[in-house]
């Protein structure tokens, strides 16, 4: 086969590149040399070494060995980010987008630092870069509330931002419709014209004789062919990928069923969120389609029929009726619904293949509700039987596994659930050639035993060589249904497309803008100033010392304590960790201010400087814990505390080390009333979240604790992000110290020990994510006004000290229970979408 021209120069050149993971050799001495100007396609089989070959590429993989050229340099292996301001932007198969980020936040961290616009004008500068891509997504939406679909559009769209010198597409057409791809490849078009190198990863062969130029073809981690795309044949690119001739991809189909059969399934004028007045049936021995344009209700009917929200209708299994509102209704009537993203709804990624397998038939896998571990992988052996799934056992987790491998697991789940009614959707998203052959065969058998199968593809092809009827859908209605030989991908794609109900890529947007002041979303923090102010205004009323100077000003002192102490549990929360040393830090400053304050204002200062050391050392070894040594935050944190609390308890065995009167003076200072140890606790509230919202770092922060491997994939070093993150919470910690002992006047390495507990009550309340990527520093500040208002006024209310932690469990409880009741209310205003 020819070359790719030698007169056209590189962009991009990965030589003798190797890469080996436990037991499993992913590339061995890979070597390609990507053109400028050029579609260079990449392909395989899952598990053949393409997404690791562009991941080591983009940096977010490290080589063992081989080097990476790009943009006239060479190296051993390159960072996200090195490689973004190198001219190299990536679109991955699961859009590298940190779920708690805005899309504004998202592309911003994902655009090379020499093309990122200001903070200030970033929303309208996106806003613009949409508009001129005919993408209407809200720039201000969260991307958790994206749809798969929607996130690779914005991935798309900040990757053609970046202006890049090579672009790597990775799968990027397996969640877009027919629209989008088109559109899609009038961008690759646009690039190739001014000489950017387009790496194109895809499982459809038709994709790549369209549009690519050169092809590399890796099986097993190896090179086993490379050329120019012209001078193959489809059949023979599939060749080459799976290694054997492929005599048929799609099973036959039956005959068509006699008049007098009762259907398996029959859908009558079901309606819901997004679609209306759809009827439809299911003859035993039949699989059908569900097509359309993405976004026109073909998902959300398929979801419907599964139980998941349908207004009105009826839905009849082997003639019986069952509930469109109840998955419980549905299920034990023996509707299985398998979803098309399947680490993120479907499996359970953590655990094994037997453990996935068997999830849909519990009651034959444990008789009497016992593990029975013979019985589990004899059902597994019986689940994945003809599936040819690639393990060296069944003990392997189901997240090690490549993408067709996972479907093949996940379809044997649906066999052992013992369905009459499978619901497929997308069953060959991300797989390969060989792995799709193995499915369709799997999904024909099933249909023979008498079982009504419904597929949902955005894949033509696909649907004409399974499918013996497709619906195509527009605008939640059907648009048309085809039969028998009117089932041909352009009767499919002509239905979808030439309707008049087309949908539009967008996001449902609210009825209401939301504001996007300064201060946008700190509803929380307002919320929890008003509960302190309302508490303090009814304990005045009992008894008007509260609000007296003295009693104000001994509240407010308090207050900073719980405010440093919630901001260091607050940035380590937000990395996805927790921090159980807080209160020993705490104590432990305390302790060393002591055996200064003893000498007068000028050594307290050093004092100061030497606490702050120390809780910075205490937080550098809980991050090198984490971040080196991999101990989870709580068995790291839970040493130090120990470890830490122990030196302040050498240091000072008992209660001791007064201060002097000038030192307590000036601890004690106070404008209008207000301490200044508050003042300064307020203001480095407002700098963390300044830094949290508005700055680089912060958006890294958030990234890293919503999602590591995506953030890494954005250009976020992971690792030091939560080292720095641990080192700050130690910085923070120190400072609460300072406030403890500017209001007791003496070191008590047991003082201060409960303020750990207090730290997550405070964030909790504040309404951070326990399991990281979001929080706000107003509202931690608010929650530890609040909890020390409740504190004060017990005393002023005549109530015991247990009222305190009734209060603050009742806080906690309202925290958790507030955002839940709201995104109920929101769900049942918004209005019915264009959705699938």
């Amino acid at each position: 086969m020819n070359e790719t021209p030698t007169t056209v120069a590189s962009a991009l050149t990965l030589s003798g590149i190797t890469k080996t993971y436990p037991g499993v050799t992913a590339l061995d001495a890979v070597s390609v040399d990507i053109a400028a100007g050029r579609v260079h396609a990449v392909l395989g089989e899952n598990g053949a070494g393409k997404s690791t070959l562009v991941g080591i590429a983009a940096g977010s993989v490290v080589p063992d060995s081989g080097t990476i050229g790009l943009a006239g340099r060479e190296f051993d292996r390159i960072r996200p980010a090195e490689a973004r301001e190198a001219g190299l932007a990536i679109v991955y198969q699961i859009p590298a987008l940190a779920p708690s980020l805005s899309v504004v936040d998202a592309v911003l961290l994902l655009l090379p630092e020499s093309k990122r616009p200001s903070r200030r004008s970033a929303a309208a500068w996106v806003t613009a870069h949409f508009e001129r891509l005919s993408l209407t997504i809200d720039p201000h939406a969260l991307v958790s509330s994206l749809s798969l679909r929607e996130a690779h559009l914005v991935e798309i769209a900040a990757a053609l931002a970046s202006d890049p010198r090579v672009l790597v597409l990775d799968e990027p057409t397996e969640a877009l419709g027919p629209e989008e791809t088109a559109w899609l490849f009038g961008q690759v078009r646009g690039l190739l014209e001014k000489g950017v190198a387009i790496v194109y990863i895809t499982h459809r062969i038709p994709e790549v004789m369209e549009i690519g130029d050169d092809l590399t073809v890796l099986r097993d981690g190896r090179v086993v062919g490379r050329g120019l795309v012209a001078d193959f044949t489809a059949d023979q690119v599939v060749e080459l990928i799976v290694g054997r001739s492929l005599e048929t991809t799609f099973p036959d189909k039956p005959a068509a069923p006699a008049a007098e059969a009762i259907p398996a399934l029959e859908v009558l004028e079901l309606s819901g969120p997004g679609y209306d007045n759809v009827s439809f049936s299911v003859y035993p021995g039949q699989i059908i389609g569900l097509a359309g344009v993405e976004g026109n209700g073909q998902r959300r009917v398929l979801r419907g029929i599964a139980g998941g929200g349908s207004t009105s209708g009826r839905v009849l299994v082997n003639g019986r009726e069952i509930s469109a509102r109840s998955r419980r209704s549905a299920a034990s009537a023996g509707v299985v619904f398998l979803p098309g993203d399947r680490i993120g709804e479907a499996m359970f990624g953590k655990m094994s293949i037997r453990e996935n397998a068997v999830a849909g038939a519990l009651r034959a896998a444990m008789p009497g509700g016992f593990v029975r571990r013979s019985r589990e992988y004899e059902l597994t052996r019986e689940g994945v039987a003809g599936l040819a799934v690639k393990t060296p056992h069944f003990e392997v987790p189901v997240s090690a596994l490549s993408g067709g491998n996972q479907q093949k697991v996940l379809l044997a789940r649906g066999r052992l659930g013992n369905p009459k009614v499978l619901l497929v959707e997308d069953p060959t998203q991300g797989v390969d050639a060989g792995a799709r052959v193995d499915i369709y065969a799997f999904l024909r058998e099933l249909a023979a035993s008498g079982v009504a199968v419904v597929v949902l593809s955005t894949d033509a092809v696909e649907l004409e060589g399974l499918c013996d009827r497709v619906v195509v859908f527009s605008r939640g209605r059907v648009q048309a249904t085809l039969v028998g030989d009117d089932v041909d991908e352009r009767a499919i794609t002509g239905a979808a497309v030439l309707s008049h109900e087309t949908a539009a890529v967008e996001v449902a947007k609210n009825t209401r803008r939301r504001s996007r002041g300064i201060l946008a979303g700190e509803t929380q923090a307002v919320v929890l100033l008003g509960l302190a102010v309302a508490l303090s205004i009814v304990t005045s009323f009992v008894s008007s010392a509260f609000l007296s100077p003295l009693s104000i000003s001994q509240l407010l002192a308090a207050t900073s304590v719980l405010i440093f102490v919630g901001l260091a549990q607050l940035v380590v929360v937000m990395t996805g960790g927790i921090d159980l040393s807080i209160g020993s830090v705490t104590a432990l400053s305390a302790v060393i201010l002591s055996f200064f304050a003893q000498q007068g204002l000028g050594f307290f200062l050093i004092g100061v400087v030497l606490a702050l050391a120390a809780g910075a050392a205490v937080g550098w070894i809980n991050g090198l814990l984490v971040t080196r040594l991999s101990l989870p935050p709580v068995i790291a944190t839970l040493v130090s505390s120990i470890a830490v609390l122990g030196v302040a308890q050498v240091l000072r065995p008992s209660p001791g080390g007064s201060a002097r009167p000038d030192v307590l003076t000036t601890l004690g200072l106070a404008v209008a009333g207000v301490p200044l140890i508050l003042a300064l606790a307020v203001a480095v509230a407002v700098a963390m979240w300044f830094v949290i919202q508005r700055t680089r770092g912060g958006r890294a922060l958030r990234a890293a604790g919503s999602d590591p491997v995506k953030a890494n994939r954005m250009g976020v070093r992971v690792p030091r992000t939560r080292l720095l993150a641990s080192v700050t919470a130690g910085l923070l910690a120190a400072l609460a110290g300072l406030a403890v002992y500017s209001r007791s006047g003496i070191g008590d390495a047991n003082a201060a020990q409960a303020l750990t507990l207090t730290s997550v009550t405070a964030v909790v309340i504040a309404g951070a994510s326990i399991f990281g990527g979001s929080g706000s520093a107003l509202a931690v500040a608010a929650a530890g006004l609040l909890l020390q208002t409740v504190t004060s006024a017990l005393a002023f209310l005549s109530l015991g000290l247990s009222w305190q932690y009734w209060l603050q469990g009742a806080f906690v409880l309202f925290a958790a229970v507030v955002p839940l009741v709201v995104a109920l209310v929101r769900r049942g205003r918004s209005p019915g979408v264009r959705g699938g």
